[in-house]
């Protein structure tokens, strides 16, 4: 259901004056945005209550309660909104949030029209200006679009206290709405009382920042987090300081001859033992090459190799970056710098491969990993001119009837902004480089952050130097080694294959300057993960034990198959072969059981010796049902109160039988009957007008007291071979499909050939199946209701059988499958005969009785006495599951009308 627009809420309710808007990617549960619905009144307004506290109206505000104090400069226009802010919650505090002269008061004030008042501010060093030109241009937001804005300041409602200041971006040539309201910017307040100096960096003898990241300050800073992660002793840093000490790259840059000769000279380790006999320390550095890079950069070929080797690269002819990096390698004192275009053959394709395939070595056993994250090409350089104060938190005092003193400083969002939103975190290499390496420093646009392995929410920067108490860090989204033991035992196996979704979701969505990079890009980070499930198997992105739960990955509507003409990447059932973001499936529950079976899964690696990284080939072989089915999507836009009164979409869905005729026909305009995606870019008003195929359940959810029934799968479609032909049980992914409730039977169930459709057969199964698509807490109500009823009542259901010309059958057929049971009782041993004649009576009551298609049964006692059924689906074979909950089918004449699905064995490619 699509959210209300903000004008239409307010037609709702004109007594709504802000609420929150809540993003499913927020990091902790106080990390929302903020949309005031009425613009704030200005400035002067905001005082008008305060002329009055000493009843005269004019009366100047000085006189009346002490402006707030800062230690850094503030201008007017800051410190009038600040002023309020501490007018607001002193008056709070003291009326309370009912008191009339409290509820009248907006939790917003204007602050900056245009870019004019804000950029004065900045010149005349107010901090809060500081701060605000920062984050734009950690957004790259042209001047021209916020001069024809406002900006304002504005928090929550319902705190007593806020803990967060929301800064607002509102074009004011556009209607006042929740797409019209951008919240740029959040800073967290800290209470001085909870938080120490040291947090921030703050010396006995003042608050000091450079202007420049280039300087002895920040390199001191540097030098002190490594320091900090290599003495580990909080021991947190176990991950940290795991390396192989006597693994070195191919090929290394020579930082010392740089310094000395101004030339830059490449050296192979091993034509050079005696060199790295105790100097085997090397930074690696992070770069976007760009379009710029890809036709400039001074890349090593087999023509310049020997003259490298003997000579060296003029540091005059290096790039910015380059030359950055050098100095911030002689920062940490190490001689050796490895830089991908530098140290890799970029026209041997040999030589490629054979170091592609080594960046897992190559990152995890690098002393630290340098990150040019704010630089689009390698012209930019890792250093940055900044003024101090984007760097600095604010020291603010509220006074009033409780004196508040409290840090202001940027929030999570806001500090690690300048990683998660760069240029290079867009990059696919990039991604796993950041990933594998043990420590990695960050050049942003205005400072410098360290990350490393230690347990969440380790981190540091130059606003915090001795790091910060967020509940998350990095947007959620910290290096995988912070996020589990990385222990794949008991419990933490599960949280490792969680970690590995993630990994997948984000790599997903990466930029390659060449498709084709993308297994290998992921090849150093599914080694990392293969040393902690030594018994599974890498397949293409996803791990064996997993199957088949994790080949239900989803396309986004923009994604589509990669097209490498002539050349192979990954099988269409891997989630690499889509070119753009995909969404993994969840953790599977523990009502989820797989509905096939996988017996043989082939790849043909590139390499033998490295099988994460490239294919020649995969194929994936399974028995598994297949259903013909047809799904047409409905692309017409909805009014918002269809869409509030429960309609929607009216996408349809054609089961259709094995010889390609319609059986029945499924659409979700009223209720939530399936959903699908295409493997194939489209958007919400234009894609295919239809697409067929064979629907493959994968899995089960079985029924919970919060859900129903819910069959997934993939949408496939035959392969033909290199005549034209259909290859033999040959199929590739096209898409996911997913099925609930009753539509369910729909897909397990098709009409005995030579029989007639008729709606009424369909209803009767539908009703007589009920307990196995219906949630429980609908059947508890149905069983109370059955409880309740009267003689007449099972007369009529009586009647109701009648009506549909089956009771002659329903007899019979019953009396057949009830001695059957009982013969099977018999026959089996006395621990599985858990159904006595007792509880079979009490079963009638739900229309299940127990055949031999309902393997390991045992019931709880249910509501009004009554007896709950559940199926073991855990002890019941793969194929078996689909039909294992319908064993009331066979106290059914519709038995005789309907059959079931046959397997079939397939190879998806």
């Amino acid at each position: 259901m699509n959210l209300l627009e903000s004008n239409e809420i307010l037609q709702l309710n004109d007594k709504i004056t802000s609420f929150v808007l809540i993003s499913p990617n927020r990091v902790d549960d106080e990390d929302v945005d903020i949309f005031v619905v009425k613009p704030p009144p200005g400035p002067a307004a905001h005082w008008a209550a305060l002329y009055h506290q000493d009843g005269s109206d004019d009366a100047p505000i000085a006189q009346l309660r002490p402006r707030i104090d800062s230690i850094t400069k503030l201008c007017g226009v800051c410190r009038d909104g600040l002023d309020y802010l501490g007018y607001y919650l002193d008056l709070l505090k003291s009326k309370g949030k009912d008191h009339e002269s409290v509820k009248d008061l907006p939790t917003a004030c204007l602050l900056h029209t245009g870019a004019k008042t804000l950029q004065d501010g900045e010149d005349s060093r107010c901090h809060l200006c500081v701060l605000l030109m920062a984050n734009l241009r950690v957004k790259r937001l042209a001047m021209e679009s916020i001069d024809q804005s406002n900006i304002e300041m504005c928090w929550q409602s319902d705190k007593p206290t806020p803990t967060r200041l929301h800064f607002a971006l509102t074009h004011r040539g556009h209607p006042r709405a929740a797409k019209n309201y951008w919240n740029i910017l959040k800073l967290q307040l800290w209470p001085s009382s909870d938080m120490d100096t040291a947090l921030f960096g703050m010396a006995d003898d003042g608050m000091e920042r450079h202007s420049s990241t280039e300087s002895v300050q920040t390199r001191d800073n540097a030098l002190q987090w490594l320091n900090k992660c290599q003495a580990n002793e909080d021991g947190k840093h176990d991950q940290c300081n795991r390396s192989s000490g006597d693994w070195l790259p191919t090929r290394l840059l020579d930082v010392k001859s740089a310094i000395e000769n101004s030339m830059l000279r490449l050296v192979q380790p091993g034509d050079h033992p005696d060199v790295f006999g105790s100097d085997r320390q090397y930074i690696t550095l992070s770069h976007c090459w760009g379009t710029w890079g890809v036709r400039e950069l001074p890349v090593l070929t087999t023509d310049n190799l020997s003259e490298r080797l003997k000579e060296g690269l003029p540091m005059s002819l290096l790039p910015q970056t380059f030359e950055d990096a050098g100095k911030v390698a002689h920062w940490f004192k190490v001689r050796w710098l490895w830089i991908d275009s530098l140290c890799i053959l970029q026209n041997s394709q040999d030589d490629w491969q054979r170091e592609a395939i080594m960046m897992y070595d190559v990152y995890k056993n690098a002393l630290l990993n340098i990150s040019a994250d704010d630089s689009p090409d390698s012209r930019f350089g890792c250093f940055r001119n900044r003024d101090p104060l984007a760097v600095l938190p604010m020291s603010l005092r509220f006074p009033g009837q409780e004196e508040w003193k409290v840090w202001l400083a940027p929030d999570t969002h806001a500090v690690f902004e300048g990683i998660t939103d760069s240029p290079l975190a867009k990059r696919g290499w990039v991604f796993q480089e950041r990933q594998l390496s043990r420590r990695v420093l960050h050049f942003t646009s205005h400072e410098l952050i360290w990350e490393c392995c230690a347990e969440a929410p380790y981190f540091a920067s130059e606003t915090f130097p001795g790091g910060a108490p967020f509940k998350s860090v990095f947007n959620g989204k910290p290096k995988f080694q912070t996020q589990s033991n990385l222990s794949a035992t008991g419990d933490s196996s599960s949280q490792l294959h969680v970690a590995w979704a993630k990994i997948c979701k984000e790599y997903s969505g990466k930029i390659f300057s060449h498709v084709q990079d993308k297994l290998v890009a992921l090849s150093g980070l599914a080694q990392e993960f293969e040393v902690h499930f030594p018994d599974d198997t890498y397949i293409a992105g996803m791990w064996r034990s997993t199957f088949p739960h994790s080949l239900l990955w989803k396309s986004s509507d923009r994604s589509s198959p990669v097209k490498i003409p002539e050349a192979y990447l990954a099988p269409s059932w891997s989630w690499l072969s889509i070119d753009g973001p995909i969404s993994p499936s969840h953790a599977g529950s523990r009502s989820e059981y797989s509905l096939v079976d996988i017996f043989n899964v082939v790849t043909t690696p590139v390499f033998l010796s490295k099988p994460t990284a490239s294919l020649k080939d995969a194929s994936l072989t399974l028995r598994c049902f297949m259903r013909p089915v047809e799904i047409r999507p409905d692309y017409e836009k909805k009014p918002w109160y269809m869409l509030a009164m429960g309609g929607g979409k009216a996408h349809m869905l054609f089961i259709k039988d094995e010889d390609g005729t319609e059986s029945s026909c499924v659409d979700n305009f009223h209720s939530d009957a399936f959903d699908y995606s295409f493997d194939i870019a489209s958007d919400e008003n234009s894609g295919p007008e239809s697409v067929s195929g064979y629907f493959v359940p994968l899995t089960l959810d079985q029924p919970t007291e919060h859900s129903s029934l819910c069959i997934s799968g993939l949408l496939v479609e035959p392969v033909g071979d290199d005549s034209g032909m259909e290859a033999t049980n040959t199929y590739r992914r096209i898409g996911l499909l997913r099925v609930y409730g009753p539509h369910c039977q729909r897909i397990k169930y098709q009409l005995r050939k030579g029989l007639e459709k008729n709606q009424g057969d369909w209803n009767g199964l539908l009703k007589c199946l009920r307990a196995t698509h219906l949630d429980f807490e609908k059947l508890k109500r149905d069983e109370e209701e059955d409880f309740l009823d009267t003689g007449d009542d099972k007369k009529d259901a009586s009647s109701d059988a009648k009506e549909e010309g089956d009771e002659e059958e329903v007899e019979d057929d019953g009396l057949d499958d009830k001695a059957g049971a009982s013969s099977d009782v018999k026959s089996e041993d006395e621990e599985k005969a858990i159904v006595d004649d007792g509880l079979a009576e009490k079963l009638e009551g739900l229309d299940i009785t127990v055949g031999d298609d309902v393997p390991a049964v045992h019931a709880e006692r249910g509501v009004a006495g009554k007896a709950k059924v559940e199926v073991d689906l855990g002890s019941v074979e793969a194929l078996e599951r689909l039909y294992a909950l319908d064993g009331a089918l066979n106290a059914s004449g519709l038995k005789k009308k309907f059959e079931r699905l046959v397997s079939k064995e397939i190879t998806l490619i």
